[in-house]
């Protein structure tokens, strides 16, 4: 069973099956692709004879592994990320689950970048642009390049830090492969989510262009950076602040959330540590206290900007606390 625009590996997933002697496998994919979790866990149990069990539960990332689902099956395939080093040594029990039972699909796409490049070109104001793809599409930035080139413009293709895995990936959470000297970026992949996430931590102008549509989208940082601003300057008044732990092995940041608690305190805050698996405006409603802090996903406080309190970042909070100026807000 092959989608349509992804590479699902079913061979490699059978086989490694049957060679691991694995009776009962998870299936873990991102919203997107759950529609066609069925047919993949149909054909799986169909040619290799073992039970499949579906996750019905979040998959943002490769932080966001179904710890409860791998507890249960001999084998979990995780669709659509990567593993890399430093997130395996991230969490002691995490990285044995990842070496041990959990299987990384990295869900290639088959659709031809080609068209949306050459149409992405004409949005590109300089002479120089950065690189970047999610997983799905980063075997393909070699030729993205050349088609570049052929109109006119140097594609500069980066080398992330240790949690990337290929030069030009971007995550959701990681944007060192966009560090390269070009002041606009070219993101192909899908969604707004990770092309707004460059233009924030880079402050650069990017350019998405989405291979299965076709569309071509133009990110400017200012507006999103604004957000983040006032976020902050709703928070300097704040006299008790709820520092959001995340329950999930791949996004705890424990020690962080406690030094920033001791922090919040020594500057007359009242500080609580809250521990959530999902962190919601539903599960911060009864919470009484003025702002909210994340420790978890560094991207979850984006999704609050419309919350009736303000929910920063660690950094964020570290300019209200005056720990970090206004300039060093973003890396």
């Amino acid at each position: 069973m092959e989608h349509r625009a992804y590479e699902f590996e079913l061979e490699r997933i059978k086989a490694l099956i049957r060679e691991r002697g694995a009776r009962r496998v998870g299936l873990q994919l991102p919203e997107g692709l759950k529609t066609d979790a069925p047919a993949l866990a149909a054909a799986i149990s169909r040619e290799t004879d073992a039970d499949v069990i579906i996750s019905g539960n979040s998959c943002y990332g490769a932080c966001d592994i179904d710890e409860k689902l791998e507890g249960i099956v001999d084998l979990l395939f995780h669709f659509g990320h990567t593993a890399s080093s430093s997130f395996k040594t991230r969490t002691p029990m995490l990285k044995g689950k990842i070496e041990e039972k959990v299987i990384f699909v990295e869900l290639r796409s088959t659709v031809d970048v080609k068209p949306v490049v050459e149409r992405a070109a004409a949005e590109i104001t300089g002479d120089c642009v950065g690189l970047v793809a999610t997983v799905q599409h980063v075997h393909a930035l070699t030729e993205a390049k050349d088609v570049l080139a052929r109109a006119g413009k140097e594609a500069v293709i980066g080398t992330g830090a240790d949690m990337v895995k290929y030069d030009g990936q971007v995550l959701g959470c990681e944007f060192s492969s966009a560090r390269v000297p070009c002041n606009e970026m070219l993101f192909i992949g899908s969604g707004s989510f990770h092309p707004k996430g460059i233009a924030l931590y880079t402050g650069k102008r990017i350019i998405a262009a989405d291979p299965f549509t076709g569309m071509i989208t133009v990110i400017e940082p200012e507006e999103l950076r604004k957000k983040r601003h006032i976020a902050i300057g709703r928070s300097l008044d704040a006299k008790s602040v709820g520092i959001l732990i995340s329950t999930k092995s791949g996004q705890m940041s424990l020690n962080e959330a406690i030094a920033l608690q001791r922090k919040a305190v020594a500057k007359g805050l009242d500080a609580y540590l809250i521990a959530l698996e999902e962190i919601t405006e539903d599960r911060l409603l009864g919470f009484n206290v003025d702002v909210f802090v994340n420790t978890a996903c560094p991207r979850v406080a984006e999704d609050f900007v419309q919350f009736k309190k303000p929910v920063l970042s660690m950094n964020e909070f570290e300019v209200v606390l005056g720990e970090r100026s206004w300039d060093e807000l973003w890396p």
